[in-house]
């Protein structure tokens, strides 16, 4: 699975992008916490946004080996 990380986010882990794999049951909460262990917690806040196949979704959103999930962190305005 693609999985691609814009703004402060793509800054933090110095990273555009990568590739996982991923179980066959998977949501964008279990994508999440497994990038939890890899990158840490600091990295996904609750109110991360995500965006699989770039339409946004919940947590709860079902995802598949061949979708492309993005990581947005929280925009806020000025």
């Amino acid at each position: 699975m693609n999985i691609l990380y814009f703004a402060s986010l793509k800054e933090g882990l110095n990273t555009a992008s990568e590739k996982i794999n991923i179980e066959t049951d998977a949501t964008v909460a279990s994508i999440k916490n497994h990038l939890i262990e890899r990158h840490g917690e600091e990295y996904f806040p609750n109110n991360i946004l995500c965006a699989v196949n770039h339409e946004m979704v919940g947590d709860n959103t079902p995802v598949s080996a061949t979708d492309e999930v993005a990581f947005f962190p929280p925009v806020t305005g000025g």
